[in-house]
């Protein structure tokens, strides 16, 4: 994904993922008051139809989406969001 030149918003596809690929993914700790989000780079051991199995330091972790490293995580997408813009007026 790159970057829109009108919009500094994210724009086209992410990468699509295989099994054994280096991935992001979202982890959410907390107790009930507070919750901490971060996100971690780990090994994809599992794609199923509701989400993903991610290795990391030796503990899998279920995820509902991954990303490649090269891409914008899910969080980020979150904060950033994606491009609006016209596709001819902002991009090639």
């Amino acid at each position: 994904m790159q970057r829109c030149e009108t919009c500094h918003r994210f724009c086209g596809e992410p990468r699509q993922q295989q099994v054994g690929d280096m991935v992001d993914f979202t982890i959410v700790r907390g107790n009930g008051r507070t919750r901490k989000v971060s996100v971690r780079t780990g090994k994809l051991m599992l794609i199923k139809e509701d989400g993903f199995s991610v290795i990391y330091r030796g503990t899998v972790y279920h995820s509902d989406a991954v990303s490649h490293p090269d891409d914008p995580s899910p969080l980020t997408l979150a904060f950033v969001g994606l491009c609006a813009c016209p596709r001819e007026a902002s991009h090639p």
